[in-house]
């Protein structure tokens, strides 16, 4: 069974697209409002968790379980439970009276209990200290041995790595999969030719691969270089340079010593005076890109403006 989305129209543009997601354990990379609007959509047709739903704080650790599991009408061991979800101390602990962590542990028995055939978490790790995000991950998998089927929605790309088994981006551009590689596998690889098909950023421990065209534009701060996407500022491994010979097929254009912008995201050249421009892109959040003068006429050109 499948779990579809519907596209929402907003100021003439396509800002949530049609898209239907298979079985099994699915990440989407989206921002807040976006998120809230497909779990909307999504609450006829999955289960939906969010972090703001609680639990009756007076009842015990136990006794929420035991709530739970009479409510889904089944017959798991409590014990069981409290092992899985690491709250066998907790048991006959109030939920008013555990730490947040232990709290929004808890929280995920009720998509853990629930009575449907896809599950949909937003945040599955929020506000879960590192040491007990093992816990979170052993929920999940619980779910699944169930036959379920889940769809994650998270802000952080580092959430949906260790539990995900395909990862997915949501912004105005539509959805998009994302493919990453293990950086000690990337250590071992002989060196080969590249083609100039994939823009790499480090992201923790990890490669991300984006396409040119999903890149906004680059920028270099005190030394670093950052890849900005959908609103997220990645570091880069290159220098403008490389960036600048790697991407300039794509449409992509030196516009300043500390900037490259991709061309088809230009939206206004903004004139403050006589000699000085800025590039304003068409993303997400209003971004202004500082042009040089001397490029400025080149830029017209590439542009095909007078």
């Amino acid at each position: 069974m499948t779990l579809t989305i519907t596209p929402v129209i907003e100021k003439d543009k396509q800002w949530i697209p049609s898209y239907s997601f298979q079985e099994g354990v699915t990440g989407v990379l989206i921002d807040m409002r976006r998120a809230a609007v497909v779990m909307k959509q999504l609450e006829k047709s999955a289960y939906v968790h969010q972090v703001r739903d609680g639990h009756y704080p007076h009842l015990t650790v136990q006794e929420t379980f035991s709530y739970y599991t009479k409510l889904a009408e089944t017959d798991w061991s409590i014990s069981e439970l409290l092992k899985t979800f690491d709250l066998s101390a907790e048991a006959r602990t109030k939920v008013k009276k555990l730490t947040e962590t232990k709290r929004n542990t808890l929280n995920l028995i009720k998509p853990f209990c629930a009575k449907s055939e896809w599950v949909v978490i937003e945040e599955p790790f929020h506000r879960i200290e590192q040491e007990d995000r093992f816990v979170i991950e052993q929920i999940i998998k619980g779910v699944v041995r169930q036959g379920k089927s889940i769809l994650l929605l998270s802000t952080s790309v580092e959430d949906l790595l260790p539990v995900a088994d395909m990862i997915y981006r949501m912004d105005e551009r539509g959805i998009h999969k994302m493919e990453f590689k293990d950086e000690a596998v990337t250590q071992q690889e002989e060196p080969a030719q590249l083609k100039v098909n994939k823009i790499q950023v480090k992201h923790q421990e990890k490669t991300l691969l984006f396409n040119p065209p999903e890149v906004d534009y680059i920028e270099s701060i005190e030394g670093a270089v950052y890849i900005n996407v959908a609103g997220v500022a990645y570091s880069s491994p290159m220098t403008l340079t490389e960036l600048e010979a790697r991407l300039q097929p794509y449409g992509f254009y030196r516009c300043h010593r500390s900037y490259i912008v991709n061309l088809q995201k230009v939206r206004e050249l903004v004139s403050w005076t006589k000699n000085s421009y800025s590039i304003k892109l068409d993303v997400e959040k209003t971004t202004m890109v500082p042009i040089s003068r001397a490029k400025l006429t080149q830029l017209k050109e590439l542009l095909g403006i007078s």
